[in-house]
């Protein structure tokens, strides 16, 4: 099943019910790039079916969650002579479907939070159904800082923290750590350790294996019918035309040079 799948850019565990996702990028701060948005696509809809996996966990390796969209990639596209936009709108397209994957998948989906959970990876977090973090982990949507819109993201930030929150951090990308975000409700369980974050995680599990799986796809239907949404073709145009902008090319310049972009006064 999930062992036939060749993967670059993550590890895949399937124990106990339970399928592990873990982003294996560590030099990279598990950056999400293109490999790692088909391959978590791919492990989603190869046991989308199958109700002897009764849940998803998405896991960073090297002590850190995911540190976002990978900059890098993005960078490139606004330096290739080819369609920037189309291929920018394709990228878009894709983590959008990763989030709407992860949001309708039947079963539990988990995302265990450390280190940094940044711009898409907070997009993974929110779209997942349980939020367990760390107290020292950190959070943003920083894409309006970087000349970006965080697009597919907004629907799951509503969902997770409301309106009034999730519009203060969409358009201020400020920075918090986990005990804030579980005091704004955004994470469900709070660790202070390694070892009591593995604990949570363990307990969580358990409690799903208690649950009807059939009951479980059932409820999460009903949820989906009050869930905001937005259409993946229209926030990957808004999105691409930010990338193309002369903000968002200024913004990606100024990241990797370390230094203000012309905006900040």
């Amino acid at each position: 099943m999930v062992q036939t799948l060749d993967t670059q850019h993550s590890i895949l565990d399937l124990e106990g019910g339970w399928l592990t996702v873990w982003f294996n990028r560590p030099e990279k701060r598990n950056a999400l790039s293109n490999i790692l948005l088909d391959e978590i696509l791919s492990a989603l809809k190869l046991v989308e079916n199958d109700r002897n996996v009764r849940g998803i966990l998405f896991r960073g390796k090297g002590g850190v969650f995911c540190a976002g969209a990978d900059l890098e990639e993005l960078k490139k596209i606004t330096s290739s002579n080819n369609d920037s936009k189309a291929t920018a709108l394709n990228m878009s397209t894709k983590i959008g479907k990763v989030f709407d994957q992860i949001r309708k998948a039947p079963q539990i989906t988990v995302s265990a939070i450390e280190g940094a959970g940044m711009a898409g990876a907070f997009g993974v977090a929110c779209a997942s159904d349980i939020l367990v973090s760390m107290s020292d982990a950190r959070f943003a949507l920083t894409e309006t800082k970087l000349g970006l819109t965080p697009a597919q993201i907004a629907p799951h930030v509503i969902a997770r923290l409301g309106f009034t929150q999730a519009r203060k951090l969409m358009l201020l990308g400020g920075v918090f750590d986990g005990q804030k975000a579980f005091e704004m409700g955004m994470a469900d369980y709070l660790a202070k350790t390694e070892s009591e974050l593995n604990r949570l995680i363990q307990d969580i599990q358990e409690q799903v294996r208690n649950c009807s799986p059939n009951a479980i796809a059932t409820t999460k239907k009903l949820i989906a019918e009050v869930y905001p949404t937005i259409d993946i073709k229209r926030a990957a145009s808004l999105f691409s035309e930010c990338v193309v902008s002369e903000d968002g090319q200024e913004g990606l310049s100024s990241f990797f040079e370390k230094r203000k972009p012309f905006w900040v006064i």
